[in-house]
């Protein structure tokens, strides 16, 4: 205790003189709580007087009870007690028992003194309270040496953790706005998206994917507009354009550019096999090379028209395409039609455009005109440019099959072929004698007679009936009798065919019959059948022609021996129903027509696996920002947040420091 607070207690003993006995007995029991240094932290000390004094040595109250010093009014001793309310223990005693040690315990206990005191004194002992209370105050702030050692190590040791906290924060605003800067530079050089959109619109399918890694050769994207117009102009654009540079990161062999027409008008040279407008797409291959290959993608090829406007269309005997031709752009189109847009077709696009340009095995298709050909084929024909091939049409009255031509469809003409022109189709087969041509013939139940050409394919082994193929087992028909589905079919050319057991459905089918098995280098074979139980009927008078299994497409093969010693073949493919080829049969999700087709196609002349991607439905509204927000938002993560939590972190760290 120091010198102040013992001449306090001796004012306190000269003033008790006149004082009451309650209130002396309260200054001497205050008087008596001293420090007790050498008691442990673990440990209380205390005195006991009178009564008390005799209890306590009979009892033990620990067993680590230890006296320190023993007189005829009092002991003091120090002990670890059991209980944890020791200064409700020492007030419960009134003044039998005055705490000693530790400090903490001596001050509360001197409280509540004080607050006893409070309640005995009138006015004139005013004082003493006050003098009481300013030994307690002094108290609590008296240190020892050892103490102020103490608090001076705890006084630097919290501020040099608060320069350490400090020092963290700053480097770690710092190192939070580096990586932003950089993080901000990596993706506008190199942007990363992600795709939250509910039907991906903005992704890849796997598919897809795998093939443009495989590209080994050069190709380059020409969009003839600037990035900003293009992305901008429909929702349906800038899908493209995202789609377009994904494809871009996959391989880097894939690279685009934006063209505008306007401000480089000397661009059109490069491409004058070509029509260019504004806003197509044209995708070649590496300039560099000794073939050139390109492929012409317009805003039409990006999106898919609903049902209803390609019927519609149908109705006037017109096409999409055909109606961009008159009107002189597929933008007039989209601006005047745009409403009947229902999906994207970007991905698929951009993918055949790649197959178009890269594969090493091309394909060119031609379809036949000029004698009313009952089939459009729009859906088909679009699968077939979908997955690489180059398709053309011609008009078999008046034009020659182009030598380039590697299948040539004839889609159920509605009237006969002239000599003349069969001879252009043997021709064709024969190619010079080296063959590898390919001719598709799709027969139709709406067709009259067809001697001409009824003689070309008995030629190579096949003939199409009369009636409509039916089916009697409720598992092989659909509704109708005549409405079935095809199960039997064979293992050729099934490479791209992803069902296990795929099915065929087919509407009113025209029996195939093969003639005979191998004649004259040429063979024959049914590709799909009917069920046993199958008949043929006439549609006219509902009568049955035939039963058991019929034929609903088959496959005659010409072969031939070149003086290499390597076999060459040509093949004409007869399908007995042009349903099969409808725009609604191959979109049918539950029946393979589609794959089926394709994948006959893909083998029977050599070509790379086709790929099958469904166009995507792109709803309700896609949210885009401005380049204004997009700045707002790069500083907001750069600068704006850094500096709060900076500032937040300097606010709390002062409070906690002057606390």
């Amino acid at each position: 205790m120091t010198q102040n607070i013992g001449i306090r207690k001796t004012v306190w003993d000269k003033e008790a003189l006149n004082i009451k006995p309650e209130i002396k007995t309260i200054i001497t029991k205050y008087q008596n709580a001293t420090q007790n240094d050498n008691s442990s932290n673990n440990k209380i000390t205390i005195k006991v007087y009178n009564k008390a004094r005799a209890q306590f040595k009979e009892q033990s109250f620990a067993e680590d009870l230890e006296i320190l010093e023993e007189t005829s009014d009092d002991i003091t001793v120090s002990f670890t007690p059991n209980f944890s309310d020791i200064l409700k223990w020492c007030l419960s005693l009134g003044s039998e028992i005055v705490p000693l040690a530790p400090q903490n315990l001596v001050n509360n206990w001197k409280r509540e003194v004080i607050e006893s005191f409070k309640q005995h004194i009138t006015k004139d002992d005013l004082n003493f309270y006050e003098e009481m209370n300013k030994d307690l105050n002094l108290e609590a702030q008296t240190e020892t040496p050892a103490e102020k050692v103490d608090k001076k190590k705890k006084e630097h040791k919290i501020l040099k953790h608060g320069m350490m906290s400090t020092a963290f924060t700053v480097v770690f605003v710092a190192v939070v706005v580096l990586v932003n800067v950089v993080a901000t530079a990596l993706f506008e050089r190199y942007p990363i998206t992600i795709d939250l959109t509910k039907e991906k619109i903005y992704s890849i399918s796997e598919e897809s994917e795998e093939y443009v890694k495989k590209i080994d050769t050069d190709v380059l994207i020409t969009v003839f507009a600037t990035e900003e117009e293009f992305s901008k102009l429909t929702t349906y654009t800038r899908q493209a354009d995202e789609v377009m540079k994904k494809y871009c990161k996959y391989n880097d062999k894939i690279t685009y550019r934006y063209v505008d027409i306007d401000s480089n008008p000397d661009i059109m040279a490069d491409y004058t096999d070509d029509t260019i407008t504004q806003y197509d797409i044209i995708v070649e291959t590496n300039p560099t090379e000794d073939v050139k290959r390109t492929r012409k993608l317009t805003l039409l090829d990006l999106v898919s028209f609903s049902d209803e406007f390609n019927e519609m269309m149908a109705n006037y005997g017109m096409s999409v395409e055909t109606l961009a031709e008159q009107s002189g752009s597929a933008l007039t189109v989209l601006s005047y039609y745009g409403n009947y847009v229902d999906a994207s077709n970007a991905e698929q696009a951009f993918t055949s455009a790649f197959m178009t340009v890269t594969d090493p095995n091309p394909v060119t298709v031609t379809l036949l005109t000029g004698r009313s050909e009952i089939t459009e084929l729009n859906y088909f024909r679009t699968l077939l440019v979908a997955n690489g091939y180059t398709v053309e049409t011609i008009d078999i009255t008046s034009q020659e099959i182009s030598e380039e031509t590697d299948v040539v469809i004839i889609p159920a003409p509605k009237t006969d072929y002239l000599s003349d022109e069969i001879k252009k189709l043997d021709a064709f087969l024969d190619n010079n004698g080296k063959l590898g041509k390919q001719i598709l013939y799709i027969a139709s139940i709406q067709q009259q007679d067809t001697p001409n050409i009824d003689e070309f394919l008995a030629d190579y082994g096949v003939a199409i009936g009369g009636g409509a193929v039916c089916e009697t087992y409720a598992g092989n028909y659909y509704n109708q009798q005549f409405v079935t589905i095809a199960s039997t079919l064979s293992d050729n050319y099934m490479q791209d065919v992803a069902t296990s057991e795929p099915k065929l459905l087919i509407q009113a089918s025209r029996p195939v019959t093969l003639l005979f098995d191998e004649q004259n280098k040429i063979t024959t074979e049914a590709y799909a059948q009917s069920t046993e139980d199958a008949f043929v009927m006439d549609l006219e008078n509902g009568d049955t022609v035939a039963k058991g299994q019929q034929t609903y497409v088959a496959v005659a093969t010409r072969s031939a021996f070149l003086d290499g010693g390597d076999t060459v073949y040509s093949n004409v493919i007869v399908a007995g129903s042009d349903f099969m080829f409808s725009d609604s049969y191959l979109q049918y999700t539950q029946y393979q027509n589609r794959e089926y087709f394709l994948s006959l196609l893909n083998g029977i002349t050599h070509k790379t696996d086709g790929i099958i991607i469904e166009p995507k439905v792109i709803q309700g509204n896609v949210y885009d920002i401005t380049e204004g927000q997009k700045s707002v938002l790069k500083w907001t993560f750069i600068l704006i947040i850094p500096v709060i939590v900076l500032v937040a972190g300097l606010v709390i760290w002062l409070r906690r420091k002057n606390r």
